[in-house]
């Protein structure tokens, strides 16, 4: 944080500024690409880089999550007990560096406006933000106590409360799925729904896929490809469920092999030995990502449940990819040209027999229009910038 000199905003995030490392990373560098419209030169802080943490603060934080001491602290904040065994380390982290960057909110704070990412993470910053009268726009990648995964069973009401609350508080939410837009203008939130779009270098590379594979039509296509974080839990659990079906079913015989592949798949799935229905490839490059998506029949997108959207399936269809869909995984997307929608895995075979009948180019999603988002953010901030 830059001491006494004036910028505009100031972007929170929990993610890196990056489209390599998964879908949540991705779609924050889409809004910060648009931020970067209304103020070139706006602060952004990461805490997954832990940005202006001290090296012996971050030393410190990393030992207490490894040796899970926050679980039996008798300091440690009433909320994050409410959150899963699994995820608690990720919440107790992304607080104390919230406590830290609160802080540094002094008399010399000279923003005008904050943006954060998932609020209920930073709690202590947002409060701090509030007290001192800078206006919070929320980027939501999901209403967190919504996730069933992340949240622990007795205390998921207590946390939608208090979410909602911070959500209350915020002059505008901006949500990546239209389900979630709508629950919460209807609970009296400034919501507004952006879909989710790839930014400028992973465009040009789906659109290389989608040349790709449409200057080889002759060419035989082979497989069904689910590929994702496996880290993610709804996403891991849609993984190990669909293989075990595909297997149990023979569905080789109509979709190929399927193929599961995605940043740490080896270490969840790679338990599971190849055979002629299923292949895991685990992490992979984008060489070996591109080289898969120029060759295989369609993606399948299979979860039981989750929040926010999925933005694997906009980056299949914008690379001329047919996409299978549960219609879970498919909210937000629903009739889009090119997906194939199911409700359950029963249903899964009717849904491939339709993919082979498939024909016709797949449209490029467009592109949303971001013009009454940066306008509202113009409004917040009191005057044009730029």
């Amino acid at each position: 944080m830059t001491a006494g000199e004036t910028k505009s905003i100031i972007y929170y995030s929990r993610f890196a500024p990056t489209i390599d490392k998964g879908g949540g990373a991705r779609r924050m560098v889409q809004i910060y690409e648009i931020i970067k419209q209304i103020d070139p030169g706006f602060e952004f802080a990461s805490s997954a880089r832990a940005d202006w943490i001290p090296k012996k603060e971050r030393k410190k934080i990393k030992a207490k999550i490894r040796d899970k001491k926050f679980h039996s602290s008798l300091f440690i904040h009433p909320s994050i007990k409410k959150w899963s065994a699994d995820h608690m380390g990720y919440v107790y982290r992304n607080r104390v560096i919230s406590e830290k960057w609160s802080e540094l909110i002094e008399d010399n704070f000279n923003y005008r406006l904050a943006i954060m990412d998932d609020p209920i993470y930073f709690a202590p910053l947002f409060k701090a933000l509030i007290k001192k009268k800078i206006p919070v726009v929320a980027a939501l990648q999901n209403i967190e106590s919504l996730s069933p995964d992340q949240v622990k069973q007795n205390g998921s009401v207590k946390l939608f409360e208090e979410e909602l609350e911070i959500l209350s508080q915020c002059r505008l939410v901006i949500t990546i799925s239209r389900e979630e837009d709508i629950f919460l203008r209807n609970l009296g939130v400034r919501a507004r729904y952006l879909p989710y779009y790839p930014v400028e270098p992973l465009f040009k590379r789906l659109i290389g896929v989608r040349e790709a594979r449409e200057n080889n039509k002759d060419k035989r296509k082979e497989g069904i490809l689910m590929v994702g974080n496996s880290k993610n839990l709804p996403t891991r659990e849609g993984m190990k469920l669909a293989a075990h079906y595909w297997r149990q079913n023979h569905l080789e015989r109509l979709g190929g092999k399927l193929i599961i592949g995605g940043f740490n798949t080896e270490t969840f799935l790679g338990e599971n030995p190849p055979d002629e229905s299923t292949e895991f490839r685990g992490t992979l490059s984008h060489e070996d990502l591109d080289q898969l998506l120029r060759t295989v029949k369609a993606c399948l997108c299979y979860q039981k449940w989750g929040s926010g959207a999925l933005t694997r399936i906009c980056e299949m269809l914008t690379a001329g990819i047919p996409v299978i869909a549960s219609s879970h995984a498919a909210r937000s997307y629903y009739n889009l040209p090119g997906l194939i929608e199911f409700r359950e895995l029963d249903d899964l075979e009717n849904a491939l027999r339709r993919l082979d009948g498939m024909n016709g180019h797949i449209p490029v999603p467009v592109s949303p229009d971001t013009s009454l988002l940066i306008a509202e953010i113009r409004s917040l901030l009191g005057s044009t910038v730029g």
